[in-house]
């Protein structure tokens, strides 16, 4: 794949990380893998340097799908350890791993949402901030089949994600509040809890989020209300913040007439430290 190829194909992350979170985004990429497998025509030689270029690009995207590239690092090695292939048996051997380990991410998630849900207490009011598709359901489910009373203080940020968010709380009736992220100061005295996913946890005690969460996290830590993380312990990196390549995009904007030169990162990274309770598939973990 060329460079440009390359870049197309992060911007094309990038939107569906936007759009529906780190979780779904693997899952969908992990799809899109099987189904280009199938439909890869090529010499039995070339099937396996075409993996090997593919996997290279999914494991340098900007910032890197932490979750997917540690499912891409272990196909790899059961790639390597199934041994020379003819050309059809090697390829529904690459699907039935994929297949396998969507099943096996997927099966983590449904987890972390029911450890979200037993962390929604009668009487709460939880701040939500771009959350993730298992912070969405466990609201839902929480208030549909455990009939718990609560209330869901919506932060307008990303448009796509918000709109996703009140659709469901809407349509399931969950008792909501929608205000602009700006005016979460006049609620932190009477909010109790503030739930946030992520795109990664680095082993220097950094938690890679979408952008604005440093921002929320860090007026509630002063505000002492509790800040819960749940991530799926894939989601946990082998390397640094440094090294997670947050894409750093420079663009001319105009607005009112007037240009100017702006720098806007894709993400926004938290210290663990400010994290009281860390959720992981297991329950909660120390941080």
């Amino acid at each position: 794949m060329t460079d440009k190829s390359n870049q197309t194909l992060y911007d094309l992350i990038r939107a569906y990380m936007q759009a529906l979170g780190t979780s779904r985004t693997t899952v969908v990429a992990l799809k899109s893998y099987m189904d280009a497998v199938q439909r890869l025509r090529c010499a039995p030689d070339e099937f396996r340097p075409m993996l090997h270029r593919l996997n290279t690009v999914i494991k340098n995207t900007e910032p890197k799908v932490v979750p997917l590239v540690h499912l891409i690092e272990a196909f790899e090695e059961e790639m390597n350890a199934a041994g020379d292939l003819p050309l059809e048996a090697a390829r529904r051997r690459a699907v039935e791993i994929l297949s396998r380990q969507q099943a096996r991410f997927e099966s983590a998630t449904f987890r972390v949402t029911g450890h979200c849900m037993d962390a929604i207490a009668d009487g709460d009011l939880i701040i939500v901030h771009s959350p993730t598709a298992y912070i969405r359901d466990a609201l839902v489910r929480t208030h549909t089949d455990l009939k718990r009373t609560f209330r869901v203080l919506v932060l307008k940020q990303d448009f796509l994600r918000t709109k996703e968010l009140i659709k469901k709380l809407e349509q399931h009736a969950v008792d909501h509040i929608v205000i602009p992220e700006y005016n979460l100061s006049h609620y932190l005295r009477s909010a109790g809890k503030l739930f946030v996913g992520a795109v990664s946890v680095t082993p220097d005690n950094q938690v890679v989020a979408g952008i604005g969460t440093a921002n929320v996290v860090s007026l509630c830590h002063w505000y002492h209300v509790p800040v819960y993380l749940f991530v799926e312990s894939i989601k946990f990196a082998h390397t640094s913040l440094p090294e997670q390549h947050i894409y750093n995009e420079m663009q001319d904007k105009t607005e009112a007439g007037f240009t100017f030169h702006m720098q806007t990162f894709s993400h926004d990274f938290i210290d663990l430290a400010m994290v009281d309770h860390l959720v992981t598939e297991v329950g909660e973990i120390a941080p």
